[in-house]
């Protein structure tokens, strides 16, 4: 017989034995006690989620993912207990009833046998799980919209994690005499495997701690829940399942003998290294829908682009004040993860200050940090030896926004929004050879002051963050004849006042000369009259196409806590240019914006980079303004929106970047711990694209899903109602269906 007729007929044995095996399953009323019991657990589990979700105070966050790997006893528990539960009966059930012979004895094969009841097992262990769908229909109906692809991603586990136990439990149900203890033996093994990962802080050899970590059932469903898609364990629960059925194959083989011990011996060598090859060259997919945690392009580029080695140590505690998990370290590990795959040139070394204090201690001091760095966490890079080693350190509020509101006191630290890929590629380059670029601000025009800390009066936040991205900031000397030499780009911050003419001649000759400007400059309301101030900058702005008008820009979205009108938030309104595209659908807030009109000028046409959209207008009122009336649309003298609020633009070899508003960039707008929205990195992306410098151009910030579930009682209700009685209900009618099909 030839090989594709001999596989024909394997495969007509095996279909046969899985066809009668569920047929056992799908006939008799226990398969449908065992699926009402289970469906029942699950929905109370998820009931019971539902409610702690809708708490005024629970935390917002990725419904299904606690669900999917949040808990032991509502994820883990019920798959160790169905799967003992389905594998018991399979080989010890026709060993008890005397058929395992009987069926050995006719034209099946012993791997025909174990292959076809394992199938039907598996199929049994998905049918299970598929009404469970309903929780994601029932959280989509009542308004909450979780990203599916981690909803995918936690199933996937789940199949995988039933795959492996089955295959446990057929291996306990050949080589048990009884149901009961094979159902005992794989609940035990199960269970062992599964809390093996917690002995990971605990073991103080690296390579057994690396192993336990790499091979945790724990953080397999806490990285699927997330979306995360690790292609490892595809390939080591694919061992785990063929080993278990070859093993199965040969303890119920009665021509059992030391050359199929030697076979299964040799098979098992093989399918090890064949998983350990597979983990090697496995990938790790972003199933999100947003791509959370892929990196971006310019990232890849910046990574490949490194010259020279560069160092990482993190040293984040895994846990909080109260235990609770630190989210900062998950997302930090996964980000450099990455990073390591797409570069040689990256070595990550996670050092945990509790087992290992004097390594701790000993980077911190070579950082010239505090001790107190280690509470909170923090992450260190350096590259090169010697004299030119440079060093370089990244705080958890550098690497996240976290969540604030009433409801972080009671459930602990959520990160809103992840910037690590950002702060890390930045450090990076910090590390590297080379000039700093070299930021020259002017003073002396009424500028609030670079190194002042007043709320209202000061920029030092804005300085601190350019430094922190290796900018080195300097007070710009513009009555020397070569003062502006040294710059790289000249920032006019804010100018309440006229620049005198030398001034000005001295920016107009760094301008024409390819120098880089960025030009923050509002609506200064001069006192009872009906004019702005000019500050001498607008002929030579005009010479790029960007005119500054003599009315103040007005829009009804408020700006929390601002003067209505007059400060606003923009979400929409952002426009197509490089230096923007990261930013599009984030919100940043301005105050005072004075009229920008683009078009004509000597060079490129200028483009604009946020505008406000119909429901805005330039208001002419300078008076009323300055009474403190509320503007009103509709005037003679008014311009209907759109209407830019920042613009670029490029002549000759030189570009500019205008932004009609300046008071958001004072320290009272900019510190993280006062309010936080997209104003900075607007300003971080100018600066980006002014100067070429990659780490600056704004990689967007990454938010996380959080899904708040807002639940009235009465439809609180009836999804508790809908789980408890829904899903169970379902296994009823199925076997009452069944068993009158039967006598019928």
């Amino acid at each position: 017989m030839s090989l594709p007729a001999r596989a024909w007929m394997w495969l007509r044995g095996t279909w046969a034995i899985a066809a009668r095996e569920l047929l056992s399953l799908l006939v008799t009323p226990m398969g449908y006690v065992v699926a009402t019991l289970f469906l029942l657990q699950q929905g109370y589990d998820f009931a019971l989620l539902l409610r702690v979700l809708n708490d005024p105070l629970a935390a917002p966050g990725p419904v299904m993912q606690y669900y999917f790997g949040g808990s032991f006893f509502i994820f883990w528990l019920p798959v160790v207990a169905i799967s003992a539960a389905i594998s018991m009966r399979l080989v010890a059930e026709e060993r008890r009833q005397g058929t395992l012979e009987a069926v050995l004895t006719a034209p099946v094969q012993p791997s025909q046998f174990v292959v076809g009841k394992y199938v039907a097992a598996l199929s049994y262990y998905v049918a299970l799980w598929l009404p469970t769908l309903a929780f994601y229909l029932l959280l989509r109906g009542a308004g909450a919209a979780p990203d599916p692809g981690p909803v995918a991603a936690g199933y996937l586990g789940t199949l995988l994690s039933g795959a492996s136990f089955l295959a446990i439990g057929l291996v306990a149900s050949a080589a048990a005499r009884s149901q009961l203890a094979a159902a005992i033996a794989t609940f035990v093994v199960c269970t062992l495997l599964l809390l093996l990962g917690l002995l990971e802080p605990e073991v103080e050899r690296e390579s057994i701690a690396t192993l336990l970590a790499d091979t945790s059932l724990l953080a397999m469903m806490q990285d699927l829940a997330q979306g995360i898609v690790d292609g490892r364990w595809l390939w080591l629960h694919g061992a785990i399942a063929t080993l278990g059925v070859w093993a199965a194959a040969v303890l119920v083989d009665p021509r059992r003998d030391l050359q199929r011990v030697a076979q299964w011996l040799l098979g098992a060598i093989v399918a090890v290294h064949l998983a350990w090859w597979g983990t090697r060259h496995a990938t790790r997919d972003d199933w999100t829908s947003a791509q959370l945690y892929a990196l971006s392009d310019r990232a890849r580029a910046v990574l490949q682009g490194l010259e020279r080695p560069v160092e990482v140590h993190t040293m984040i505690p895994p846990s909080q004040g109260g235990g609770r998990p630190n989210p900062l370290a998950a997302e930090v590990r996964e980000v450099l993860r990455r990073m390591a795959e797409v570069t040689p040139q990256l070595r990550v070394i996670e050092v945990d200050p509790d087992r290992d204090r004097q390594l701790a201690e000993q980077l911190v001091a070579q950082h010239g940090l505090a001790g107190r760095e280690l509470a909170d966490g923090v992450v260190l890079l350096r590259s090169g030896v010697g004299t030119e080693q440079r060093r370089a350190q990244l705080l958890p509020d550098e690497l996240v926004e976290w969540a604030r509101g009433p409801d972080v006191q009671a459930t602990g630290p959520r990160v809103q929004e992840f910037r690590g890929e950002e702060a890390l590629l930045g450090a990076m380059l910090r590390v590297q050879p080379g000039a700093p670029v070299r930021a020259c601000v002017t003073q002396g025009h009424g500028e609030p002051a670079i190194d002042g800390l007043e709320p209202y009066a000061g920029i030092a936040h804005l300085a601190d963050l350019l430094r922190a991205r290796d900018v080195t900031v300097s007070i710009a000397d513009l009555d020397a004849a070569a003062g502006l030499s040294a710059c790289d780009v000249v920032v006019v911050a804010g100018p309440s006042g006229q620049l005198p003419a030398a001034h000005v001649a001295a920016i107009e000759r760094f301008a024409d000369g390819g120098g880089e400007l960025l030009v923050l400059a509002g609506a200064v309301l001069m006192p009872a009259r009906e004019q702005l101030v000019r500050h001498g900058l607008e002929p030579l702005l005009a010479r790029y196409g960007i005119a500054m008008g003599e009315r103040v820009v007005v829009d009804p979205h408020a700006m929390p806590g601002g003067t209505p009108l007059l400060a606003f938030t923009l979400v929409e309104g952002w426009g197509e240019h490089p230096l923007v595209r990261p930013l599009a659908g984030r919100a940043t807030s301005v105050v005072l914006v004075r009229e920008l009109t683009l078009g004509g000028g000597e060079g490129e046409a200028a483009v604009p980079l946020l505008s406000v959209g119909e429901d805005g207008w330039a208001e002419s009122d300078l008076l009323g303004i300055g009474r403190g009336a509320p503007p009103e649309p509709g005037d003679a003298g008014d311009r209907p929106g759109p209407i830019p609020v920042a613009a670029a633009a490029v002549r000759g070899g030189s570009r500019v970047v205008v932004i009609a508003s300046d008071q958001f960039v004072l320290n009272a707008f900019l510190r993280d711990d006062v309010v936080y929205d997209h104003g900075r990195d607007l300003v971080l992306n100018a600066l980006g694209w002014l100067t070429d410098r990659a780490q600056l151009l704004g990689i967007a910030a990454r938010p996380r899903e959080h899904v708040k579930l807002v639940l009235l009682p009465a439809q609180l209700e009836r999804m508790t109602w809908m789980c408890l009685l829904g899903l169970p209900s379902l296994g009823v009618l199925m076997g009452l269906w069944v068993l009158w099909r039967r006598r019928t």
